[in-house]
């Protein structure tokens, strides 16, 4: 009985000192849970680009295990990312695989068996059943859906969408 209670303590003094920055007030818990004080968190003023607060980086390697990204998903990935779940990074401009990719802005190799978002902007190949650009696609969608707010370059599948421009199933084209 003892063991539990030790490790029930040492379960809540850690979720206690894990609290994350929240986007609302952008401040750090940085509170260790004893009377030693701060535990270093570094932090930044909550901006657009950085969203949470914590200073953001870049990586060659980002990878992703369900939710939880290695390293932070405000981080650019510049080189290999690999997915198993929802991949989320910043910006990306890398061969990315695996079941789901999310980035910001994304240039590079897509290859995701359920799709690829781009908040922005995207340029070059994306291949899932689901690929989604909230701006301009400059490149090769390959999917069963493909959306795109703007079209530079060739969509391939069942449902073919750009929506300044046109809708056309199959192939969709346009410069």
């Amino acid at each position: 009985m003892k063991k539990i209670m030790m490790m029930a303590a040492i379960a809540s003094a850690t979720a206690a000192m894990a609290q994350p920055v929240t986007p609302a007030t952008g401040v750090a818990n940085d509170y260790s849970g004893s009377a030693g004080g701060a535990t270093g968190v570094v932090f930044a003023p909550r901006t657009a680009e950085t969203g949470y607060g914590y200073d953001d980086g870049k990586t060659v390697v980002g990878f992703t295990l369900m939710p939880w990204a290695f390293p932070n998903s405000s981080w650019d990935v510049t080189g290999v990312r690999f997915n198993l779940g929802w991949g989320a990074y910043r910006d990306t401009e890398a061969f990315d695989f695996g079941v789901f990719s999310a980035s910001r802005s994304a240039s590079g190799l897509f290859v995701n068996v359920f799709g690829n978002y781009s908040a922005t902007d995207a340029t070059g190949w994306q291949t899932g059943l689901v690929n989604v650009v909230e701006d301009k696609m400059c490149g090769l969608q390959i999917g069963v859906v493909n959306y795109a707010e703007r079209l530079s370059g060739v969509q391939i599948g069942l449902l073919n969408f750009a929506r300044s421009q046109h809708f056309f199933p199959i192939v969709n084209i346009a410069w």
